[in-house]
């Protein structure tokens, strides 16, 4: 949703907030330019990384026009008035930075066990086969069963995120991809 929140008011000094701007540099110029020609207004800085718009301004300047002002440059579907929470995001992210590095090594690794074993084995039959491996050898030699190590749960969580996010993997490397061409 496109939200315009007012985040402070003193006599001088404006503070609003769009955090969707970091995806539309246009609205961010279009509210600049049509709260700077406001009578009174000083200064504005819209940061739009984090949506930020810091107006500076007479202490006769109504701070209701220039939030009406800023509403009706960015298109904004609500105003928050001051004091009040945001609505909480409705869009999922995609996979953080670091679940997309993470994914892009292992499916780097899995390309490369590929191509050295022509194709018949992948990252994940290697790995289970030697857990199976190094398990059965324990077992054996301890005629004990234990609970698994820390390897094991660490590979079955890997596993089960892989499956279950692999369109979104899929999706990304894709991205990637397209980014470095």
């Amino acid at each position: 949703m496109r939200y315009l929140q007012v985040v402070h008011v003193l006599p001088e000094r404006t503070r609003l907030r769009a955090p969707w701007l970091r995806k539309d540099a246009a609205a961010a110029t279009a509210v600049a330019e049509a709260v700077a020609a406001l009578p009174g207004v000083h200064e504005i800085k819209v940061r739009p990384y984090t949506g930020s718009i810091l107006i500076e301004h007479e202490r006769e300047v109504v701070p209701a026009t220039l939030v009406d002002t800023a509403a009706r440059a960015l298109t904004a579907e609500r105003v928050i008035p001051l004091g009040e929470a945001p609505p909480p995001p409705t869009e999922v992210p995609r996979l953080s930075r670091l679940a997309q590095l993470a994914a892009l090594a292992v499916h780097e690794i899995d390309r490369a066990v590929m191509l050295r074993t022509k194709g018949s084995i992948d990252l994940g039959t290697l790995a289970t086969l030697g857990f199976f491996t190094a398990g059965a050898v324990e077992v054996a030699m301890k005629r004990e069963v234990h609970t698994p190590p820390w390897f094991n749960l660490a590979w079955w969580g890997y596993r089960t995120f892989s499956q279950s996010e692999r369109e979104e993997i899929e999706a990304v490397n894709h991205d990637i991809k397209a980014n470095d061409s």
